[in-house]
């Protein structure tokens, strides 16, 4: 068969594993269920959901062989619109969501009901039903257009959400101005990055919107360009896939950003690129993320191949999983991220945080300050972050890596990440710009607000520098930190998972494990000489080695930063962490090391001391 060839809806099933066929099976024995208990506390995006649902199980013949659901699948549709029909405002946006008479929340349900409408157009005459969904379903999708061709949006993704569903409307029947506001909002460019990420940088919104979205406004107004935009998003997102179907986020300007985000719901795209271009890596990528899909997810890689039958054809080779003699390496310049891995082991760096640039902490930003990862088969460090007792102005977050050395057969790698931070000290006005009355604007100076005139005051700046070169190579990450401005308490922060550590390390009054060096633990002064320390992280049938070489020793701390401390929070990660205490009076070294190990450690589900 050739790629794209038309097939029965109901052939589309075969082209499954058998996996997920049992998906779609149990998915057509509870949709009507579920539509009851989505009743119970509707909202908009679950009710069109059901409706896609029902039509494309209609489509697929009820799905199972052994399964009539004809009747309770249009019910639930039927029941699901006029459901909708009560949400919807005067405005024709739906109720609902924490954003009010909102366009673009409505949009992702347009885009759900504009597809079934679709889809029941080419329905049989034979097929009954179809009349009276398309009915209730055209009265609904009449009422929003309006909403949808005047409104706005608030996010980057949100602008191709609204023209997804506005080309839809189109298709649907809509008038020529769905078409054109569509490709008003195209006009603006693909927020598509040079290394491949979209704007917001983030596997969710990727998955959910940007990629879906592209892929339908490309085939709809015939524009290859958004399809191909679509590829490049998908391709980056595969390659930072891993082998157990997880992305790295880290760079992202999302909520995905602050946890490990699982690959299930990217595996449509995966599926659908593989098979259209015979990307190995994204045919890779399939494979990883197949245990993860859910239900939903196949059920949108079937609504997706109703529209694009190559999205089923057969699937490439898969490229080969990383190996210690034939890394991977992933370098993101635009968003600062590094990933390498070297089949046993992953290491990421990342220097990418909008916090510098934009003077603070907020939504749609990166922001976690997280320098580095290395985690092996059974333990790792997630996070390792660099604290530093500098005018509260948080942890070390700095530029881009920029790779100095490497020897990629070796799989080894260095890069050189660089910040500098600074505070003032205020003089006196000129006369100039003396009031008697002593009253002068409210201004902030990046640290603090203050009645002072900020900008006219003379300023002495104290500032520090931090160099960090990092190495890379198969089980290993080198850290050596130089400090260069004023002398400064700093503390390392490792996230611990998996495995026991080594005795004799003590726990802070916060119940937070302290490495400190061996021989007194005084604290370090400022022209202390370089001291180390070292404990070990043991796992299942692997150790990582933990070390540390600097004017070690002194008060174990973790600053969030002012940003964090004013409000009473902290971004400081859950679970078990380990704090390293030293100064910047000397440079500052952490080397991580995975080795093999016969020893076992108890499975108690978590780090431990032994």
């Amino acid at each position: 068969m050739t790629a794209g060839t038309a097939r029965a809806p109901s052939a589309l099933l075969d082209q499954l594993p058998a996996e997920h066929r049992l998906l779609v099976q149990e998915a057509a024995r509870r949709l009507p269920p579920h539509a009851e208990e989505i009743l119970a506390a509707p909202t908009h995006r679950a009710l069109g959901r059901v409706v896609r649902d029902a039509t494309l199980l209609l489509q697929l013949g009820a799905a199972a062989r052994d399964v009539q659901a004809d009747g309770p699948l249009v019910e639930a549709a039927s029941t699901a619109l006029r459901a909708l029909r009560e949400l919807q405002g005067p405005s024709g946006t739906f109720r609902g969501g924490d954003n009010v008479d909102s366009p673009p929340d409505s949009a992702f349900t347009v885009n759900d009901l504009a597809w079934a409408r679709v889809q029941l157009g080419g329905l049989p005459a034979s097929v009954s039903p179809a009349k009276g969904l398309i009915d209730l379903l055209d009265e609904l999708l009449g009422a929003v257009a309006p909403a949808l061709l005047q409104g706005g949006v608030h996010t980057p993704n949100h602008r191709w959400e609204i023209a997804s569903a506005l080309a839809r409307l189109w298709e649907s029947g809509g008038s020529e101005q769905t078409r054109e506001r569509a490709l008003q909002w195209l006009a603006e460019g693909v927020d598509l990055q040079a290394d491949g990420m979209f704007s917001e940088r983030s596997a969710n919104y990727a998955a959910h919107v940007s990629v879906p979205s592209l892929l339908v406004m490309g085939r709809i107004l015939e524009l290859p360009a958004l399809r191909e935009a679509a590829d490049r998003g998908t391709r980056i997102q595969a390659r930072l896939t891993d082998a157990d179907g997880r992305v790295e986020t880290l760079a992202s300007r999302r909520q995905d950003q602050f946890e490990r985000f699982d690959g299930g719901a990217l595996h449509p795209w995966f599926r659908s690129h593989a098979a259209r271009t015979g990307d190995p890596f994204s045919a890779r990528a399939e494979r990883r993320t197949s245990a993860l899909a859910d239900a939903d997810a196949v059920l949108t890689l079937l609504a997706h191949a109703l529209e694009d039958p190559s999205a089923l054809d057969p699937l490439p080779d898969p490229a080969p999983s990383a190996a210690p003699d034939r890394p991977e390496l992933v370098e993101l310049d635009p968003s600062g991220l590094v990933r390498i891995d070297h089949g046993d082991s992953r290491a990421v760096l990342f220097g990418g945080t909008d916090t510098a640039a934009i003077g603070r902490i907020a939504s749609g930003t990166s922001s976690r300050p997280v320098l580095a990862r290395l985690v092996g088969r059974s333990v790792g460090v997630p996070e390792v972050r660099l604290s530093r007792d500098f005018f509260s102005l948080g942890p070390l977050r700095p530029g881009p890596p920029r790779r100095v050395d490497g020897d990629e057969e070796a799989g080894r790698f260095s890069y050189e990440l660089r910040e500098e931070v600074q505070a003032e000290y205020f003089h006196p006005l000129a006369p100039a710009h003396l009031d008697p009355h002593g009253v002068y604007p409210l201004g902030f100076n990046g640290r603090f607000a203050a009645a002072m005139d900020f900008p006219h005051r003379p300023v002495d700046v104290l500032a520090l520098t931090t160099t960090l070169r990092a190495e890379l190579a198969p089980g290993h990450l080198n850290l050596h930190f130089r400090f260069t401005g004023t002398d400064t308490p700093l503390c390392l922060l490792l996230a611990l998972d998996g495995g026991s550590l080594s005795p004799g390390l003590r726990r802070d009054e916060r119940g937070r494990l302290v490495l400190e060096p061996a021989d007194d633990g005084a604290p370090a002064s400022a022209g202390a000489v370089s001291r180390e320390a070292h404990c070990t992280l043991a796992g299942d049938g692997e150790t990582l080695e933990i070390s540390a070489v600097g004017a070690l020793g002194g008060r174990a701390f973790y600053d969030p930063g002012e940003q964090y401390t004013f409000l009473g929070a902290t971004d400081e990660p859950r679970g078990e962490v380990l704090l390293i205490p030293a100064r910047s009076s000397a440079p500052l070294t952490l080397s991580l090391c995975l080795a093999a190990s016969s020893a076992s450690p108890p499975r108690d589900g978590g780090v431990r001391l032994v």
